[in-house]
């Protein structure tokens, strides 16, 4: 800079993220010495500042991060005033965002802004000088120079350097030229100085003391005119990198344990102790927030400081879980509990080995008497129903210290009876066992309906059976439980996430009640809403410090969470971790601190993945108690089937006590004996597509419309939609900008073992899409040799969250007309072959042609058979023929038949050509119809109207839904056929308790069960 002053100050160079609305004061902000930046990437517009301020008075202003460089041009413009009458006599200058708008990519503008006490002494004797007529200039325009000057030296003054960069040498002249417009002179006219930056040095200019006539080129203004040269681009006029919220305070609390992760704007390391999470931890994250990730992470690290705790994740999705056990496969403590793979056995009721019997009958007294009050919820009102429990868990104990629930629900059942006979002499006992016999029956109901599920459910008797862990709490044990309900269903996830959430506590207390070491337990529970109703969640929160257990409780959104509960976790957990949300949860977790909640409420949405606002409790005196923003550190936890499958095979050597002979899967759910895990999704997809049309052509849809029809997340379809036709299952093109979906094959499964001939082949189909139409995922069995007795198709309604309701399974027989002809006896054996005990319903489906001998076959059923056997017939051509109303009253029935709820229904041939089945065949036996039977008439509308015993019940076909007493109840398309087929048989139609009771004329009574 030749003879410039070298300015020693320490100026750090900063990225400004400027806030929309946001009104900067530039002075507070970058002070009196600074240098902006105005760099130009593409279409965005990113602003630097080289300035001493400290970056938390930055932050007050802007989002802020420390920057190393800025890309550099080839060649560089100085911009300096034409003379020095343009020096002396001062410059107007207008706002400089019209100049930056002019910008091209890679293009820069950097403005020096330094404030220059000498610039008023230059000015100060120039006027003496022109007041002592030392000027060849008139009187008067001295007197107006020398007074504008006097007024200038008033105030501060700035030096203002202007440099232009570009690749270009004529885009410099050019923006030079712009800035003439901005930057207005005495003579009208700018110097422009270029050279190349490898010979330019952007150092602070400054007036050195002896100055020369070069200095009077120089750009100076006042104060007042700094704001329009200064200038912070308000990002909703000028595209710019945008700050993303409110600043919070940057004081990270001082720890010494493991690190988390790092304040992203100080960049100072984010560490928790243990002594931090003895009061919890709450983390909230929405999808994609980065939750998973940042709870991988606290894991693995909490577990390198802290070797000899033990560490515990549930996972009720499995997704997690299945990570994690393949990244830790080597771990020699790894357990990994999987229902269905590696079935561990935990039993929470067992007593460790060691203990004296004395000792033993205490603690059923009190740990175990306090675990059954919240696992069974006995509240105070109970006394007699713990009474049962708790003295027959003391018989038990008396035999064996590994009783199981179906130990305790047996013997529950012989003191009901009076059967128990115990081998002691004791008078007290005695006396005990007669009290037992004395309590009231609803006792004994109480206490049994609460062991019921852990006693009988054969997954959980196998779960909860003897220990296969001698102790779950040995120091540096990794236990990962893989609950996902995907595999076992909602019911039994939770129940095996509660159980093991019991086992730990009770073993928490156990080791307290016998003085042994506590061992640090951090129990990590993803998606805990799944048992956030349990109490003892709460009662851990508020006690478990005591006992070393330490929970972190994780979740999506704070609907999941009744407002009890989210007020107990706010007050009873030390760390907050709240990721990105929005809305009514960013509104309601900013209130986890009063004095920064609009900042938080601001904050929160903005974050990025793996980000998040933190709280920590303080500890000790000088601890901050300040919100604060963190980036996580980043563990790459992957899925990796192979070392998956070896950690499986080292659980199943290491704690499998016998081989299964069944398949565990298939125990989990029977429906799997027969069908491929299900994926809904997929199916519809390919359903909608082959029966869609465009102009295209049959069999195509355009995505737009398929998303329409599916309800599902777009990027959810989309993968399915690239797995399908990376299997060649359909074909995709662009028409017209838009994705056109076309078919090609796997709708129909393989569909030739089951119908090897065109005839029946075309049933099969028609009747598979008649399921997938009503909502049902259909499928074609396994033809595997073990299995001797299977359906054709197995088909599982879904709900409008496409959640399979295997409650309902259907079991589908294809029967072709030279089956029933040919085969009769092999029809009859369908109805009644093993396998129809997995399943809800037996659906047989024949041709409209052949459907008398199948109705023929079917009158054959006992009544309890008929009960679960439902028949149907097709036609290949859906016109129909309208008959006479005479004729049709007589021929009209569907042939379609339920489980006791089986009715006939007289329906318009409209109707039954929108269902495409058959109602022109097969005849049911008819009895006598007494005066109060059912008469209705199906309106245009689809309204039926039904007048029994001077009561109105309406049945809406188009809703399939049944109006009762003025309450509607939906219930199945097929129910609601089968209802309709009976109508004029029936006498009484009731609601009663979550069911809907029909009785018949002819004696036959029949139950429809609501769907929720």
């Amino acid at each position: 800079m030749g003879l410039l002053n070298r300015d020693k100050t320490n100026y750090k160079l900063y990225e400004l993220f400027p806030r929309v609305d946001q009104k900067v004061d530039v002075f507070n902000s970058l002070g009196h010495v600074f240098e902006l930046i105005y760099y130009k990437d593409k279409d965005i517009l990113h602003i630097f500042t080289r300035t001493a301020a400290q970056i938390e008075v930055l932050r007050q202003y802007f989002d802020v991060k420390e920057a190393q460089t800025i890309p550099s041009a080839k060649f560089v413009g100085k911009v300096l005033l034409k003379n020095e009458k343009d020096f002396y006599w001062g410059i107007e200058v207008n706002d400089f965002t019209n100049v930056l708008t002019k910008l091209q990519e890679k293009e820069q503008l950097r403005i020096w802004i330094v404030l220059e006490p000498r610039l008023n002494d230059i000015l100060l004797k120039h006027a003496d000088k022109l007041r002592r007529n030392q000027s060849l200039i008139g009187k008067r325009q001295r007197e107006i120079i020398a007074s504008r000057l006097e007024n200038y030296a008033k105030d501060n003054l700035y030096y203002v350097q202007v440099y232009v960069l570009s690749n270009e040498k004529d885009r410099i002249k050019t923006l030079t030229d712009e800035l003439k417009k901005y930057i207005l002179t005495r003579s009208g006219k700018l110097r422009l100085e270029i050279t190349k930056t490898s010979k330019w040095e952007d150092e602070t200019p400054r007036v050195p003391r002896f100055w020369n006539l070069k200095y009077k080129r120089w750009v100076w203004v006042d104060e007042d005119k700094l704001n329009k040269i200064a200038i912070i681009p308000d990002p909703s006029i000028l595209p710019t990198t945008v700050g993303r919220g409110a600043p919070l305070p940057t004081i990270v609390p001082e720890r010494q344990g493991f690190r988390v992760g790092i304040n992203p704007e100080t960049g100072k390391e984010v560490r928790l102790e243990l002594e931090d999470l003895q009061r919890h931890m709450y983390v909230i994250g929405g999808t994609g927030a980065g939750k998973t990730s940042f709870l991988g992470t606290l894991m693995t690290h909490f577990m390198k400081a802290y070797p000899e705790s033990v560490t515990v994740l549930i996972d009720p999705n499995g997704d997690f879980a299945e990570q994690l056990a393949s990244t830790m496969a080597d771990y020699e403590k790894l357990i990994y509990v999987d229902p269905v793979q590696t079935t561990i056995a935990v039993n929470p009721l067992s007593i460790p080995d060691g203990i004296p019997k004395d000792q033993a009958e205490l603690l059923a007294e009190s740990n175990v008497k306090e675990i059954f009050e919240q696992l069974f919820a006995l509240k105070a009102g109970a006394v007699y129903v713990e009474y049962v429990i708790i003295n027959a868990l003391k018989i038990l104990y008396m035999k064996t210290r590994n009783p199981t629930f179906s130990d305790l629900y047996n013997i529950i059942l012989k003191l009901r009876s009076g059967e128990l006979d115990l081998p002691i002499n004791d008078p007290l006992w005695e006396e005990k066992l007669q009290q037992f016999q004395e309590l009231e029956e609803t006792t004994y109901v109480s206490a049994l309906s609460r062991l019921e599920e852990y006693a009988t459910n054969p997954l959980l008797k196998r779960l909860f059976s003897s220990d296969s862990i001698s102790d779950v709490l040995e120091p540096g044990n990794l236990i990962v439980i893989n609950a996902s309900n995907a595999y076992i269903g909602d019911k039994a996830s939770f129940l095996m996430i509660a159980g093991w959430v019991y086992k730990l506590w009770y073993s928490a207390l156990i080791r307290r009640a016998l003085r042994k070491k506590l061992i640090p337990v951090l129990t990590i529970i993803d998606e805990f809403e799944v048992i956030s109703d349990l109490s003892i969640i709460d009662t851990i929160l508020s006690q478990a410090r005591k006992f070393y257990m330490h929970l972190v409780l994780a979740h999506q959104h704070t609907g999941q969470l009744k407002p009890e509960m989210l007020k107990s976790i706010f007050s009873n957990t030390a760390v907050k971790v709240l990721m990105r949300t929005a809305g009514d949860d960013a509104e309601k977790l900013s209130k986890v601190d009063q004095d920064f909640a609009s900042k938080i409420e601001r904050v929160l949405p903005k974050l990025e993945p793996g980000e998040a606002v933190m709280t920590i409790m303080p500890r000790k005196q000088g601890d901050p108690a300040t919100p604060f923003k963190v980036k996580f550190d980043y563990i790459e936890l992957k899925f990796n089937q192979e070392r998956l499958s070896d950690a499986i095979r080292r659980m199943k050597e290491k704690y499998m006590t016998e081989e299964r002979k069944d398949d565990v899967l298939s125990l989990v759910n029977p429906l799997f004996k027969y069908i491929e895990r299900p994926n809904v999704i997929e199916q519809q997809v390919l359903y909608h597509i082959y029966v869609g049309r465009t102009e295209n052509g049959n069999h195509s849809i355009y995505l737009v419309d398929l998303l329409k029809k599916l309800g599902v997340d777009r990027d959810k379809v989309e993968d399915v939609i690239n797995k399908l036709e990376a299997s060649g299952y359909i074909s995709v093109e662009k028409v017209k900008n838009k994705k056109l979906l076309m078919y090609g094959k796997g709708l129909f499964g393989d569909i030739k073992t089951i119908a090897p001939s065109d005839e029946g082949r075309k049933l099969a189909m028609k009747v598979m899409l008649r399921y997938m139409k009503n909502k049902y995922y259909v499928v074609t069995v396994k033809q595997t040799p073990d299995l001797a007795a299977r359906p054709d198709l197995a088909a599982i309604p879904f709900d409008t969250n496409y959640t399979l309701r295997y409650d309902q399974a259907v079991a589908v027989e294809i029967e072709s007309c030279n089956e029933l002809s040919v085969h009769p006896e092999q029809v009859m054996h369908n109805f009644r072959k093993e396998s129809i005990k997995d399943f809800a319903e037996i659906h047989s489906w024949t041709y409209a042609e052949c459907f008398n001998k199948l109705q023929e076959l079917y009158n054959q059923l006992s009544d309890e058979e008929k009960k679960k056997v439902k028949i149907f017939s097709v036609k290949l051509k859906q016109k129909v023929e309208q008959k006479p109303k005479e004729i049709m009253n007589k021929a009209e029935e569907t042939g379609e038949f339920a489980k006791a709820k089986a009715v006939q229904v007289t329906e318009s041939n409209a109707m039954a050509d929108t269902l495409n089945i058959d109602n022109n065949n097969g005849k049911a036996p008819e009895g006598p119809k007494p005066d109060s039977a059912l008469t209705g008439e199906l309106t245009s509308n689809g309204i039926l109207e039904l007048q029994i015993q001077g009561r109105t019940v309406r049945i809406y076909r188009a809703e399939s839904t049944i109006e009762i007493d003025g309450r509607k109840y939906k219930i199945p398309p097929f129910e609601l056929r089968a209802l309709l087929n009976r109508k004029d048989s029936i006498i009484a139609i009731v609601a009663k308790e979550k069911k809907i009771i029909i009785s018949y004329n002819d004696g036959s009574s029949s139950e429809l069960t609501p769907l929720s």
